[in-house]
């Protein structure tokens, strides 16, 4: 089902609209299980981040359509977007003065990537400014998921089985990031494209493994702060998700105050790493090759 165009509320041509009302949040005990099934080397307790599943009510709102694009990014820069304090939180312009992103190679992938592939190598503070330099914000990650799977609780954007030819993660042997229209197969219930797959994509929220078990059932802004040092190392030093760490021996760093990563990417496995339900996260000043991120918009 794709959403049609209403007037009322002025939708941009990028964007589309998500209903208020209920959706189906998390995984279940079954769905769990058949992931177990699925793959026998994912450990029962990763699973315990997305439980349990809940009808979570979330008023009505705007998200894009698809990641944020190499070519969108480009004009952010060259806007002078970095010189703008405004645009930047203050923890985001003191990570400005201290990475200098300008200078050196920093943003290269912008600048030299393929216009209409998603942007990657971005901070979760440059997605910030850049959403608030669009007149928009990041999602929720109840948002997210949302947008993602639509109110039936199905496990990818198309549906509740797994296909390679609709996205791309590492399955597709594609090795890299793709034009962001390149799989209209794949979109979700709402029309959005790259929900899985593709890149990760930044969220609002601070990660708590814990947090389903007490967040509030309507319109969930993510807790207060993150949690403190949830795992130890890297996804790209021990694997391509958190399903993949060992609790205190993988990795050489230790994280914390971590923002939540949905949506899987182009180097991870599809049938665990792409779900709609699937958490993963990352420090705010960290920046990878698969991680990307799009904006949503309140009604109010």
């Amino acid at each position: 089902m794709i959403i049609k165009r209403n007037a009322k509320h002025n939708i941009p041509e990028e964007m589309v609209l998500v209903s208020e009302g209920q959706f189906l949040m998390g995984s279940t005990d079954d769905d769990v299980k058949k992931m177990l099934e699925l793959d026998s080397n994912v450990e029962a307790s990763r699973f315990d981040v997305e439980v349990p599943q809940r009808e979570v009510y979330l008023a009505a709102y705007l998200i894009d359509k698809y990641p944020v694009t190499n070519a969108e990014y480009k004009k952010f820069i060259e806007s002078g977007g970095y010189k703008q304090r405004d645009y930047w939180s203050k923890a985001g312009w003191d990570y400005v003065l201290r990475i200098k992103p300008l200078d050196g190679d920093n943003l290269n992938s912008a600048m030299d990537g393929e216009d209409d592939c998603p942007v990657v190598n971005i901070s979760w503070y440059e997605a910030e400014a850049f959403a608030k330099y669009m007149g928009k914000r990041l999602p929720t990650e109840a948002e997210w998921e949302k947008a993602a799977r639509g109110t039936d609780g199905r496990v990818y954007p198309w549906g509740n089985e797994f296909d390679k030819a609709k996205i791309n993660c590492a399955e597709s042997k594609i090795e890299g990031t793709t034009p962001v229209t390149k799989c209209p197969q794949g979109q979700s219930f709402y029309g959005c494209f790259d929900m899985a797959g593709n890149v990760w994509e930044w969220t609002a929220d601070w990660f708590d493994s814990q947090y389903y078990r007490y967040s509030p059932d309507k319109d969930p802004q993510g807790p207060d702060k993150a949690e403190d040092k949830p795992f130890f190392g890297r996804p790209e030093e021990v694997g391509t998700s958190i399903y993949e760490l060992e609790l205190a021996t993988a990795g050489s760093s230790t994280l914390s105050d971590c923002k939540v990563l949905r949506g899987g990417s182009w180097s991870g496995g599809g049938v665990i790493h792409i779900r709609c339900a699937n958490r993963d996260y990352d420090e705010p000043d960290y920046r990878n090759e698969t991680i990307g991120f799009r904006c949503a918009k309140s009604l109010i």
